[in-house]
């Protein structure tokens, strides 16, 4: 059970995002991580190129590892194009992790978000001042090939809890590396992640 639940504590508002048809949530078990790797693999054997079972082959190496980190941490959501009805497969591997990040004081919390914005160049997304966006990229070697794992953070402060909670959500997707970031496919899926995030509504709003 977790601390604030034995401490008698608040629990937190729930969340929800608008999913597009064919993303789901789900939560870090590995009965949810096998259906995952089911669905994908049979959607991505429906498109039978070569570049699609790569593609596989990334996601689920990803997905296993991030999957076994979510299960260590206090993760509270899972959001992946997993559906049975996703009718075209999604530009590259791509997945949304949310998790709540706790400060024992709301300054603390102040000085985290105050370090994303200097340091890492974080801003409103679409002038919502409650919703901070960042984006971070790295080169990991899977294989043979090279693949630019990127990620864009979201963070927002968790109602009711006097900015001492915020949700965390971590967007991300391999791609290769000869794969700009300004390439077309690539800026619809930022785009995408963008619009899903901005629809975040919180449910059971404390009094």
């Amino acid at each position: 059970m977790p601390l604030r639940d034995l401490l008698g504590a608040r629990p937190d508002p729930e969340f929800e995002l608008s999913l597009p048809r064919g993303w789901e949530r789900h939560d870090a078990s590995p009965d949810a991580q096998a259906l995952i790797e089911r669905r994908l693999s049979r959607q991505l054997m429906r498109v039978g190129s070569v570049e699609a079972m790569q593609a596989f082959g990334v996601l689920r190496t990803m997905l296993r590892q991030s999957m076994g980190e979510m299960r260590k941490q206090n993760v509270v959501g899972y959001f992946a194009p997993s559906g049975a009805d996703l009718s075209t497969p999604f530009p590259v591997p791509a997945s949304i992790i949310a998790t709540v990040r706790s400060a024992p004081s709301s300054e603390e919390m102040d000085g985290y978000i105050k370090r994303l914005i200097i340091d890492e160049g974080a801003a409103p997304l679409d002038r919502n001042r409650a919703l901070l966006r960042t984006e971070r990229e790295s080169i990991r070697r899977d294989g043979d090939a090279d693949v630019v794992l990127s990620s864009t953070l979201y963070v927002t402060p968790v109602p009711g809890t006097r900015r001492r909670r915020a949700l965390e959500l971590l967007a991300g997707y391999g791609r290769p590396v000869d794969i700009p970031r300004d390439d077309e496919q690539i800026q619809f899926v930022h785009s995408f992640f963008d619009l899903m995030i901005a629809s975040l509504r919180w449910k059971n709003m404390p009094e």
